[in-house]
């Protein structure tokens, strides 16, 4: 305690007596720097952020909404090309369509055809009078779906011909073409 008598008493400042009284439950009003709030903890910031949320989700809405114009699916009817039985198999006629995504064709006779059980059908595409392409074997009673990316370029007309079983041996129609149909 001497020691204290020799040292001149320095009064502290109003800001620690404030938060003394503070700390022990005072009423003394905190100071002016603690209100001070981070930009992301304002309402101002999150009803911006909700407003520009709220304009990107609409237009996303309406952006899938109406995606634009949509191509119709292309629809190739392939009329039976001889009144009369060819080898043995009844005339038939076929309905080919591109699907709306445009991915594959879609072939189906109009009625089931009749045929000798060692003949298949094969549908073929060609562009102008280039050779034609066999898409593959396509089923007498009922639909077949072939990918779209074996289609040439520029195909303007299909046609079905009767083949031995597995396709056609040379890569171009043997048999009889049954039905041909222009895009």
């Amino acid at each position: 305690m001497p020691l204290t008598a020799s040292v001149a008493p320095v009064a502290p400042p109003p800001r620690v007596w404030a938060r003394i009284e503070q700390r022990l439950g005072g009423s003394t009003p905190a100071p002016a720097t603690a209100n001070i709030t981070r930009w992301w903890a304002r309402p101002a910031f999150w009803r911006g952020f909700a407003a520009l949320a709220s304009v990107a989700t609409v237009s996303l809405a309406v952006l899938l909404a109406n995606p634009g114009p949509v191509q119709p699916p292309i629809v190739v009817v392939l009329n039976a090309t001889a009144p009369s039985s060819q080898g043995g198999v009844i005339p038939a006629s076929f309905v080919a369509s591109i699907s709306g995504d445009g991915r594959a064709v879609v072939t189906k006779p109009l009625m089931n055809v009749a045929m000798a059980d060692d003949r298949v059908l094969e549908l073929w595409a060609a562009a102008g009078k280039n050779p034609p392409r066999s898409l593959g074997l396509i089923s007498a009673q009922g639909a077949t779906v072939v990918r779209r990316a074996s289609l040439p370029a520029g195909t303007d007309h299909l046609a079905v011909s009767l083949e031995p079983p597995g396709g056609s041996p040379t890569g171009a129609p043997t048999g009889p073409v049954l039905a041909v149909g222009n895009l």
